[in-house]
């Protein structure tokens, strides 16, 4: 299949579904969409992520950061089809021929739909202003709950009837629905068994490493805020993607041996920007008070799909406008927080996990009152970020990223103190004293 090549690839398969439309993307120029995409864009779950911010409340402190998950899932599908094109074209030894489907086959064809569509589903379950209350109103499961739910109901139930009845034409029989909604949440948030091939078009989306979501949010945040760090030769690392048999006879996402530094260039994004925008102390500061607002506001979301698929940053924004002239709203402090600087916590990063006895013992001595002291205490460990995924070497032979390479940088996830301005400066000191403070 030499010749073949990502822009050949699109322009047959465009023929083939019928394209009907062209959408500019600040990020990646234009993407094209076929019919069936169009009406998955047009409803109305998707067209809420119109009104939900892709940093949260960031624009607080970075004024370009406004952009929507609207953008950003448009993105994530156009990346996810540049890079399912790029590994399946080409010449593809034996054992790979055995595991995926045929290039340009009905199969072949039909997995890049799956994709695309999931693609653009992943972040439909988001809460309003995205991640920023979600580990306090959602749990664990996090917003992918709601996203199942949303794929699951009548919402969209019109674009899973018409991608089973154009597949059947092609002589494919699949519970389209659930082929899509595997894809979109990837093996840890989807009950259920994947194959080798399933497993390598759902890492394209939802990868750690590699995945289309984490390359577009890091391009998109850094050029709308203006942070460069996030920035990174994306093409050439598309251009060094493999599916790779590893030592183990698994099928995996990988990179050729050229493209280390193309890796490296990304996971040194992802930490620049984890320390200069995701983690960052005003950053964090706006968050905890918007993300305590809507506890208290919202605290009870119930089933109500109805409900929540109503709720945007729109009426979010309306409530904490009243709340913020009403001193008897539950939520006015924080609100007035949000509203005005001089009164919003202090974010204090610290080096590693404390013992929460010590935050207690601080706030106890400095007789900090409960609801101007608070803390966030990271569960995720000190494991440094490396490249554990498979490199396919100039010999042939397989090795793992990390052996290739002397980068690795420390844990985005960070712990965190929350205080009141005027406690801030003697937190400070007691916190150098227990040696956590970073």
């Amino acid at each position: 299949m030499v010749g073949w090549n990502g822009k050949n690839i699109e322009k047959i398969l465009r023929v083939r579904m019928g394209t009907v439309k062209k959408i500019y993307d600040s990020v990646h120029r234009f993407i094209h969409v076929d019919g069936l995409e169009s009406d998955l864009i047009n409803s109305r779950p998707f067209q809420r992520l119109h009104y939900i911010h892709q940093l949260g409340v960031t624009y607080f402190v970075y004024p370009g950061g406004t952009h929507r998950r609207f953008e950003h899932s448009l993105g994530v599908m156009e990346l996810a089809t540049r890079i399912y094109d790029e590994i399946t074209s080409g010449n593809l030894p034996g054992k790979l021929k055995e595991l995926i489907p045929r290039f340009a086959s009905h199969e072949y064809r039909y997995w890049r739909r799956v994709l695309r569509l999931a693609a653009l589903c992943h972040d439909l379950g988001h809460l309003p202003f995205s991640h920023v209350a979600e580990h306090r109103l959602l749990g664990k499961g996090g917003h992918e709950i709601w996203t199942q739910k949303i794929m699951e109901s009548e919402f969209l139930s019109p674009i899973w009837e018409r991608f089973a009845t154009e597949s059947l034409e092609d002589g494919i029989s699949r519970d389209v629905k659930l082929d899509v909604m595997k894809v979109a949440l990837g093996e840890k948030k989807f009950e259920g068994a994947f194959t080798p091939w399933e497993r390598v078009v759902t890492e394209i989306v939802t990868g750690d490493f590699f995945g289309a979501d984490r390359i577009d949010y890091l391009l998109r945040d850094s050029q709308c805020t203006g942070l460069a760090y996030g920035l990174f030769d994306y093409h050439q690392l598309i251009e060094m993607l493999k599916m790779i048999v590893t030592n183990e006879g698994m099928l995996a996402l990988g990179v050729e041996e050229n493209g280390i530094e193309s890796c490296e260039a990304l996971l040194l994004a992802r930490h620049y920007m984890h320390k200069r925008l995701y983690q960052y102390s005003s950053v964090k500061s706006y968050a905890f008070h918007l993300a305590r607002f809507m506890e208290t506001i919202y605290y009870d979301l119930g089933d109500d799909l109805e409900r929540y698929i109503s709720m945007t940053d729109n009426e979010v924004l309306s409530d904490l406008n009243k709340a913020s002239r009403d001193e008897k709203h539950p939520g006015h402090f924080d609100a007035k927080c949000l509203y005005l600087r001089k009164y919003r916590f202090r974010a204090i990063a610290l080096r590693a996990p404390p013992e929460e006895k010590d935050l207690v013992e601080i706030k106890d001595k400095l007789g900090i009152p409960d609801d101007e002291f608070s803390w966030e205490i990271s569960k995720k460990g000190s494991r440094k970020l490396g490249m554990n995924f498979p490199v396919l070497k100039e010999d042939g032979t397989v090795e793992v990223g990390d052996n290739l390479s002397e980068i690795s940088v420390p844990p985005k996830e960070r712990s965190w103190v929350y205080v009141a301005p005027r406690f801030e400066e003697e937190v400070r000191k007691m916190l150098n004293h227990v040696d956590v403070l970073r």
